[in-house]
């Protein structure tokens, strides 16, 4: 994990049922894109290559279909929670312990 974060920026985060307790063990730093990098990733994965042809279309819409394309990512990827009341009920609703 260090050997990425040197390497490539990478942020690591240790996480917690209760947000609140998570960690960052290392800060992600800010570097350029290593676009050869991301080629070869999209060839070496579908799914990253179809996330970054998404984020492209998002970032690159025309106002009139942005909230379409932020749908098209949005139903593409993992779900996520909005706030803490989603967290805790998830973690409710699945036993995990908060404290």
């Amino acid at each position: 994990m260090e050997r990425l974060n040197q390497s490539f920026g990478i942020g690591i985060i240790e996480l917690n049922a209760n947000p609140y307790q998570s960690k960052i063990l290392f800060p992600a730093i800010f570097r350029n894109l290593d676009f050869k990098t991301i080629d070869k990733l999209c060839k070496m994965n579908k799914d990253f290559e179809k996330f970054i042809e998404q984020t492209e279309k998002l970032m690159t819409a025309e106002d009139r279909y942005y909230e379409s394309t932020e749908t098209e990512l949005d139903q593409f990827c993992d779900r996520y929670f909005a706030n803490d009341s989603e967290v805790e009920k998830y973690c409710k609703d699945y036993y995990i312990p908060t404290e």
